[in-house]
């Protein structure tokens, strides 16, 4: 092959391969949410409180499940979540009759709760950059309760 051909081939190699999507996973996102509950009962392990992050703003509407849920055995405690997307929402319960398992997706009825937004009863977004860590933190107490 001449120096010519071999050049030729050199750039077409060139440009194929720096235009080649790159390999890396999306990088997450890292969210950690403080739970604070100032109400009556106690937190423990049959009482728990309930980490729950939402990609939309409708929570509690019917059919919208959180995207991932933690329970915390103890008060003031933070719950950690590795997210892909952004914003996200957040809401908190306090399980009063201790009758959520693990993947509790619905806070029962009577039990405290709290959305994280500066209004009560609205959710504001929680934006995280790509690759970023936000902290949070949620106090509630029993002025609101679910029906």
């Amino acid at each position: 092959m001449s120096a010519a051909g071999l050049i030729a081939c050199a750039l077409l190699f060139s440009t194929v391969f720096s235009q080649a999507p790159d390999a890396e996973a999306p990088a997450t996102r890292s969210l950690r949410v403080t739970v604070v509950y100032q109400g009556a009962g106690a937190v423990d392990e049959a009482h728990r409180l309930f980490v729950q992050v939402f990609d939309t703003s409708y929570i509690g509407h019917e059919g919208v499940k959180p995207i991932v849920s933690r329970a915390l055995a103890g008060n003031r405690q933070t719950a950690a979540f590795e997210l892909t997307g952004s914003p996200v929402y957040v809401a908190v319960f306090y399980d009063r009759a201790g009758a959520c398992s693990n993947d509790c997706a619905e806070a029962p009825s009577g039990a405290p709760a709290a959305l994280y937004g500066a209004q009560a009863g609205q959710a504001d977004p929680i934006e995280i950059p790509r690759g970023e860590e936000r902290a949070i933190s949620v106090s509630f107490d029993d002025s609101i309760v679910m029906p």
